[in-house]
């Protein structure tokens, strides 16, 4: 059978600097890509340490934090941000990056 190929994307310092010490260790991407298969159908598992399973929060542990968040005092903003909507804050740092006219929509 021939052989297939596998693509990854990484940025180009990560692809230099991974082979870089791959080849320190005696081996290229390739052969630690098929090893990396290997462990994977042998174990059925990544040979990574395991992350950790996200904690579930409870209604009333929600509930808290968001009365907690709702209590922070709020401040109105002055000047020209005072009436400024989201998309208003969006446009003038469109604008101020050069990135859009201030004509335009």
């Amino acid at each position: 059978m021939p052989d297939a190929m596998v693509t990854a994307r990484m940025s180009a310092e990560k692809k230099e600097a991974g082979n870089r010490v791959l080849e320190q260790l005696g081996t290229n991407a390739s052969q630690a890509v098929n090893r990396l298969y290997d462990y994977v159908i042998e174990k059925k598992e990544l040979p990574f340490p395991e992350q950790q399973e996200r904690r579930k929060y409870t209604q009333e542990e929600i509930a808290r934090a968001i009365a907690w968040v709702d209590s922070i005092p709020k401040k109105r903003a002055s000047g020209r941000f005072s009436d400024m909507t989201i998309k208003g804050a969006k446009r003038d740092r469109l604008i101020a990056k050069g990135l859009m006219q201030s004509g335009d929509a």
